[in-house]
Protein backbone atom coordinates (compact mmCIF):
# COMPACT_ATOMS: atom_id res chain seq x y z
CA UNK A 1 0.00 0.00 0.00
CA UNK A 2 2.74 2.54 1.17
CA UNK A 3 4.76 2.36 -2.33
CA UNK A 4 2.19 1.91 -4.41
CA UNK A 5 1.08 5.29 -3.13
CA UNK A 6 4.81 7.12 -2.92
CA UNK A 7 4.78 5.91 -6.81
CA UNK A 8 1.19 7.03 -7.35
CA UNK A 9 2.62 11.14 -8.32
CA UNK A 10 5.35 9.69 -10.59
CA UNK A 11 3.96 6.64 -12.08
CA UNK A 12 3.08 7.42 -15.51
CA UNK A 13 2.78 10.15 -17.50
CA UNK A 14 -0.87 11.06 -16.86
CA UNK A 15 -0.32 11.31 -13.29
CA UNK A 16 3.19 13.15 -13.90
CA UNK A 17 1.53 15.30 -15.87
CA UNK A 18 -1.71 15.68 -12.96
CA UNK A 19 0.83 16.10 -10.30
CA UNK A 20 2.58 18.86 -12.31
CA UNK A 21 -0.49 20.58 -12.59
CA UNK A 22 -0.94 20.28 -8.76
CA UNK A 23 2.91 22.18 -8.56
CA UNK A 24 1.82 24.72 -11.19
CA UNK A 25 -1.15 25.62 -9.48
CA UNK A 26 0.30 25.45 -5.73
CA UNK A 27 3.01 28.02 -7.26
CA UNK A 28 0.33 30.26 -9.12
CA UNK A 29 -1.12 30.62 -5.49
CA UNK A 30 1.52 30.73 -3.64
CA UNK A 31 2.76 34.32 -5.77
CA UNK A 32 -0.80 35.62 -5.37
CA UNK A 33 -0.78 34.97 -1.78
CA UNK A 34 2.84 36.33 -1.24
CA UNK A 35 1.74 39.72 -3.35
CA UNK A 36 -1.51 39.90 -0.83
CA UNK A 37 0.88 39.76 2.38
CA UNK A 38 2.85 42.73 0.82
CA UNK A 39 0.05 44.72 0.14
CA UNK A 40 -0.94 44.77 4.30
CA UNK A 41 -2.78 46.36 5.42
CA UNK A 42 -3.70 48.17 2.17
CA UNK A 43 -7.04 47.28 0.92
CA UNK A 44 -5.15 46.29 -1.97
CA UNK A 45 -4.69 43.13 -1.28
CA UNK A 46 -8.07 41.78 -1.79
CA UNK A 47 -7.36 41.51 -5.48
CA UNK A 48 -4.58 39.18 -5.29
CA UNK A 49 -6.22 37.39 -2.64
CA UNK A 50 -9.43 36.56 -4.66
CA UNK A 51 -7.27 35.65 -7.64
CA UNK A 52 -5.84 33.00 -5.30
CA UNK A 53 -8.99 31.35 -4.87
CA UNK A 54 -9.05 29.69 -8.51
CA UNK A 55 -5.45 28.01 -8.82
CA UNK A 56 -6.13 26.87 -4.75
CA UNK A 57 -9.71 25.54 -5.75
CA UNK A 58 -7.91 23.84 -8.81
CA UNK A 59 -5.05 21.99 -6.57
CA UNK A 60 -8.20 20.76 -4.46
CA UNK A 61 -10.13 19.34 -7.34
CA UNK A 62 -6.81 17.73 -8.78
CA UNK A 63 -6.29 15.96 -5.14
CA UNK A 64 -10.11 15.35 -4.61
CA UNK A 65 -9.80 13.51 -8.12
CA UNK A 66 -7.05 11.42 -6.51
CA UNK A 67 -9.08 11.16 -3.40
CA UNK A 68 -12.02 9.69 -5.31
CA UNK A 69 -10.22 7.16 -7.18
CA UNK A 70 -10.66 8.40 -10.62
CA UNK A 71 -7.08 10.25 -11.19
CA UNK A 72 -6.62 13.86 -12.16
CA UNK A 73 -9.71 15.50 -13.52
CA UNK A 74 -9.10 18.29 -16.52
CA UNK A 75 -8.37 21.50 -14.30
CA UNK A 76 -10.96 23.96 -16.47
CA UNK A 77 -13.88 21.82 -15.75
CA UNK A 78 -17.28 21.63 -13.64
CA UNK A 79 -15.67 18.85 -12.12
CA UNK A 80 -12.74 19.96 -10.67
CA UNK A 81 -14.70 22.70 -9.06
CA UNK A 82 -17.38 20.45 -7.79
CA UNK A 83 -14.71 18.22 -6.46
CA UNK A 84 -13.21 21.37 -4.90
CA UNK A 85 -16.25 22.61 -3.39
CA UNK A 86 -16.78 19.13 -1.79
CA UNK A 87 -13.25 18.67 -0.30
CA UNK A 88 -13.52 22.52 1.21
CA UNK A 89 -17.22 21.68 2.85
CA UNK A 90 -16.22 18.97 4.37
CA UNK A 91 -13.27 20.21 5.82
CA UNK A 92 -15.37 22.95 7.12
CA UNK A 93 -17.44 20.85 9.18
CA UNK A 94 -14.72 18.59 10.01
CA UNK A 95 -11.95 20.68 10.74
CA UNK A 96 -13.88 24.35 12.20
CA UNK A 97 -13.92 22.74 15.94
CA UNK A 98 -10.50 21.53 15.88
CA UNK A 99 -9.12 25.14 14.84
CA UNK A 100 -11.90 26.71 17.17
CA UNK A 101 -10.54 24.82 19.74
CA UNK A 102 -7.13 25.72 19.47
CA UNK A 103 -7.89 29.46 19.29
CA UNK A 104 -9.80 29.01 22.47
CA UNK A 105 -7.28 27.74 24.26
CA UNK A 106 -4.36 30.14 22.87
CA UNK A 107 -7.28 33.19 23.72
CA UNK A 108 -7.11 32.15 27.43
CA UNK A 109 -3.13 31.14 27.73
CA UNK A 110 -2.20 34.82 25.91
CA UNK A 111 -4.82 36.49 28.36
CA UNK A 112 -4.03 35.01 31.45
CA UNK A 113 -7.42 34.02 32.28
CA UNK A 114 -6.95 30.48 34.50
CA UNK A 115 -5.40 32.04 38.04
CA UNK A 116 -2.14 31.50 38.62
CA UNK A 117 -2.63 28.99 41.31
CA UNK A 118 -4.78 26.68 38.73
CA UNK A 119 -2.33 27.35 35.89
CA UNK A 120 -0.28 24.55 35.61
CA UNK A 121 -3.13 21.82 35.96
CA UNK A 122 -4.99 24.48 34.18
CA UNK A 123 -3.07 24.71 30.94
CA UNK A 124 -2.36 21.12 30.81
CA UNK A 125 -6.18 20.50 31.09
CA UNK A 126 -6.39 22.72 28.00
CA UNK A 127 -3.35 21.87 25.91
CA UNK A 128 -4.77 17.66 26.24
CA UNK A 129 -8.15 18.76 25.32
CA UNK A 130 -7.16 20.74 22.44
CA UNK A 131 -4.47 18.20 21.72
CA UNK A 132 -7.05 15.95 21.58
CA UNK A 133 -9.76 17.37 19.41
CA UNK A 134 -7.45 17.94 16.82
CA UNK A 135 -6.31 14.18 16.68
CA UNK A 136 -10.36 13.48 16.54
CA UNK A 137 -10.92 15.86 14.20
CA UNK A 138 -7.81 15.13 11.98
CA UNK A 139 -8.20 11.51 11.88
CA UNK A 140 -11.80 11.84 10.84
CA UNK A 141 -11.56 14.06 7.97
CA UNK A 142 -10.16 11.91 5.17
CA UNK A 143 -12.59 8.94 5.62
CA UNK A 144 -15.27 12.01 5.29
CA UNK A 145 -13.93 13.49 2.49
CA UNK A 146 -12.88 10.21 0.44
CA UNK A 147 -17.15 9.79 0.61
CA UNK A 148 -17.62 13.34 -0.18
CA UNK A 149 -15.65 13.39 -3.35
CA UNK A 150 -17.32 10.21 -4.54
CA UNK A 151 -20.54 10.72 -2.85
CA UNK A 152 -21.52 14.34 -2.48
CA UNK A 153 -21.32 16.75 0.50
CA UNK A 154 -24.24 15.10 2.08
CA UNK A 155 -22.97 11.25 2.31
CA UNK A 156 -19.44 12.58 3.41
CA UNK A 157 -21.47 14.01 6.68
CA UNK A 158 -23.54 11.37 7.02
CA UNK A 159 -22.46 8.77 10.08
CA UNK A 160 -21.85 5.59 7.42
CA UNK A 161 -18.80 8.12 6.25
CA UNK A 162 -16.68 6.92 8.97
CA UNK A 163 -17.48 3.28 9.71
CA UNK A 164 -14.41 2.26 8.35
CA UNK A 165 -12.37 4.12 10.78
CA UNK A 166 -11.89 1.42 13.36
CA UNK A 167 -9.75 -0.49 10.57
CA UNK A 168 -6.22 -1.30 11.09
CA UNK A 169 -6.01 -0.66 6.82
CA UNK A 170 -7.73 2.99 7.09
CA UNK A 171 -5.43 4.09 10.66
CA UNK A 172 -2.30 3.25 9.00
CA UNK A 173 -3.37 5.06 5.73
CA UNK A 174 -4.10 7.88 7.67
CA UNK A 175 -0.70 8.02 9.57
CA UNK A 176 1.07 7.76 6.54
CA UNK A 177 -0.79 10.07 5.00
CA UNK A 178 -0.23 12.61 7.96
CA UNK A 179 3.36 12.56 7.95
CA UNK A 180 3.50 13.36 4.08
CA UNK A 181 1.20 15.85 4.52
CA UNK A 182 2.79 17.40 7.97
CA UNK A 183 6.21 17.56 6.30
CA UNK A 184 4.95 19.17 3.53
CA UNK A 185 3.77 21.64 5.97
CA UNK A 186 6.42 22.30 7.93
CA UNK A 187 8.85 22.59 5.00
CA UNK A 188 6.73 25.24 3.54
CA UNK A 189 6.32 27.42 6.62
CA UNK A 190 10.21 27.17 7.50
CA UNK A 191 11.37 28.01 3.96
CA UNK A 192 8.40 30.71 3.35
CA UNK A 193 11.10 33.30 2.95
CA UNK A 194 13.73 31.83 0.37
CA UNK A 195 12.58 31.87 -3.29
CA UNK A 196 14.85 28.98 -4.00
CA UNK A 197 14.00 26.78 -1.15
CA UNK A 198 10.56 27.48 -1.13
CA UNK A 199 10.05 26.30 -5.03
CA UNK A 200 11.58 23.36 -3.68
CA UNK A 201 9.09 22.90 -0.82
CA UNK A 202 6.24 23.47 -2.57
CA UNK A 203 7.41 20.90 -5.30
CA UNK A 204 7.48 18.70 -2.30
CA UNK A 205 4.07 19.29 -0.75
CA UNK A 206 2.53 18.75 -4.55
CA UNK A 207 3.98 15.20 -4.40
CA UNK A 208 3.37 14.77 -1.04
CA UNK A 209 -0.62 15.88 -0.95
CA UNK A 210 -1.11 13.18 -4.28
CA UNK A 211 0.83 10.64 -2.47
CA UNK A 212 -1.43 10.97 0.44
CA UNK A 213 -4.65 11.01 -1.28
CA UNK A 214 -3.54 8.27 -2.83
CA UNK A 215 -2.40 6.49 0.19
CA UNK A 216 -6.06 7.13 1.91
CA UNK A 217 -8.04 5.82 -1.18
CA UNK A 218 -6.27 2.71 -0.59
CA UNK A 219 -7.01 2.71 2.82
CA UNK A 220 -10.76 3.75 2.11
CA UNK A 221 -11.20 0.94 0.01
CA UNK A 222 -9.57 -1.73 2.27
CA UNK A 223 -12.78 -0.68 4.68
CA UNK A 224 -15.60 -1.70 2.54
CA UNK A 225 -16.49 -4.52 4.23
CA UNK A 226 -16.94 -2.20 7.69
Amino acid sequence: MFPEALRYPVADRARLDGTAKCLAALLLGGALLRIAASLWPDWALLAPLLLAVGPLAAFLGLVGGVLAGDGFPSVATGTTARLAGRLFGVAAVYLTPAVVTVVGVGYVVATGTIPSALSGVGLATLATVALLVTVVCAYLFPSAAAVSVREGLRAGLRRDALRGTASSSYFLAWVGATVLVVVAWTALATTATRSVAALVALAWSAYAHVAAAALLTEGVGRTKYW
